[in-house]
């Protein structure tokens, strides 16, 4: 593997070798490197890298699927691939852009604390809201939260409203993030052979290999692969939308009570079926272990570990059930904080992975913390959760078995912080043309929301070419059924 980029071959070699994935059926080429943003961390080389990685496991499913391999090649520009983490910019309807109200809210932001540290505060939803709204006592407005927040130290309000239920992060830097806790146990999870590993499989059931079906001409590599996706605002939606962007079949469902931000269901459901469920209701319930039995592939949810386990959709559960059947399944869990550590069970959003991992802090300047220009860990969490889903496709087909993989934003954030920082004196970069830009935009006439503007496809395949069959359509459009295989 050399792609030209040292800190890419490094990294991408040893996220395919834990994952025992070759990299001889396929041809990568990625041109460009950082900086590509307005920022000291590789965003567009550890975006490129990831989408490397699971298009040469997508192109060893197809070469499986078909016997024979095609030696595809695969082209990533570093500059495209940054400008993927931050896709949902450019989200237009009938020509307008399409604001995000939730992320304005001020119940949304990092604000001083009485400590002089800061403080990242998330009420992006309304439940998160009016309990952070709860715990300061205050207006919902910027001036009367900061000044509540005044009187807090940064750590006293964050093990308040995370004893609550509620999300707040203090600001460390990436060493106190490590020293602490819950750093400590993720960094103890993640780490192999000197090298952060972000994702995780496990096999948790035994049963006989299931060999994938075989390619009808027209097929591409995930035809007839099946997902249930159910997933929340953008790393768990964007890795649906990857699978189905080389024809796999994606369900996302929604709870009718579950709250949503709509241009982020907008814009990462291309190429899916959207229904919903109420799966506090019995017959909703049924309907997913019917969804589950008749032919699911991939089941990949970003709910607290305990929500899906009270409602008998945990990870064992559903691969004892299908072992019955000869059949196995890979179950994708997405979190904020990882999978294992105090802050396992915690909500989380991506500008809190940013804040607590130390992405925030060198982000800023003059020791007042910044948001990065994107939203990496969100992204870059979802490419890498759909190749740890086609890295276990790959392994049911050998070995058999039902596997969990688990991948989280903190752990993408470390495993970015790996790719080391670049010098703030060579920032800002040069902007990119926007002509270069507009290559990438998908103009859309026929969507369930009307003519809609989108980002498309960062990577370039030779011979199966990127596409959503689908336009993205409103929540619950869909019946909860399979579509019938022809």
């Amino acid at each position: 593997m050399n792609t030209g980029n040292k800190n890419v071959d490094l990294h991408l070699k040893h996220l395919l070798s834990s994952k025992n994935i070759s990299d001889t059926s396929s041809k990568v080429n990625i041109t460009g490197k950082d900086p590509v943003m307005d920022t000291p961390w590789h965003i567009g080389e550890c975006a490129a890298t990831a989408l490397a990685a699971q298009s040469i496991a997508l192109s060893d499913i197809w070469d499986a699927r078909t016997n024979k391999r095609h030696y595809q090649i695969i082209n990533i520009d570093t500059s495209i691939a940054a400008l993927s983490t931050l896709r949902c910019n450019y989200l237009k309807q009938n020509g307008y852009s399409i604001p995000f109200p939730d992320i304005e809210y001020p119940t949304v932001g990092l604000y001083p604390t009485k400590d002089n540290k800061y403080v990242f505060i998330n009420g992006g939803f309304p439940g998160l809201r009016r309990g952070i709204l709860r715990i300061l006592n205050c207006a919902d407005n910027k001036e009367a939260i900061s000044t509540a927040l005044l009187n807090w130290n940064a750590e006293d309000i964050e093990k308040e409203a995370q004893k609550q239920g509620f999300c707040s992060v203090m600001c460390r830097t990436s060493e106190e993030w490590n020293n602490s806790l819950q750093g400590k146990a993720l960094l103890n999870s993640l780490s192999s052979e000197n090298f952060i590993n972000p994702i995780t499989i496990e096999k948790i059931c035994d049963c006989n290999p299931q060999p994938f079906p075989k390619l009808k001409e027209d097929d591409r590599p995930l035809s007839n692969i099946k997902v249930l996706d159910l997933t929340h605002v953008l790393a768990g939606p964007t890795c649906g939308m990857i699978l189905a962007e080389q024809d796999a079949t994606v369900m996302r469902i929604n709870g009718p009570q579950i709250p949503v931000i709509l241009p982020f269901v907008m814009d990462t459901g291309h190429g899916k079926l959207n229904t919903q469920l109420d799966l506090k209701s019995d017959k909703d319930k049924a309907k997913l272990w019917d969804l589950i039995e008749e032919g699911a592939d991939v089941f990949t949810e970003s709910y607290r570990p305990e929500r899906l386990n009270k409602l008998g959709f945990s990870a064992k559960k559903i691969a004892e059930k299908l072992k019955a059947k000869g059949k196995g399944i890979i179950y994708v869990s997405i979190n904020c904080y990882g999978h294992h550590g105090p802050w396992k069970g915690l909500p989380g959003w991506e500008q809190l992975a940013q804040t607590c991992t130390g992405l925030a802090h060198e982000q800023g300047k003059n020791r007042i913390p910044e948001l990065l220009p994107t939203f990496p860990d969100d992204y870059i969490t979802g490419y890498l959760a759909a190749y740890g889903v086609l890295s276990a496709l790959l392994k049911r087909q050998v070995e058999g078995g039902s596997y969990h993989v688990k991948v989280s934003l903190c752990a993408t954030a470390m495993w970015m912080q790996s790719f080391g920082k670049i010098n703030h004196e060579n920032l800002p970069p040069q902007e990119i043309e926007k002509s270069i830009i507009e290559k990438y935009i998908i103009k859309n006439e026929n969507t369930g929301y009307g003519d809609l503007e989108y980002f498309g496809h960062p990577v370039n395949y030779s011979e199966t070419k990127s596409k959503w069959k689908l336009p993205s359509v409103p929540i619950g459009f869909n019946k909860p059924e399979w579509p019938v295989e022809t």
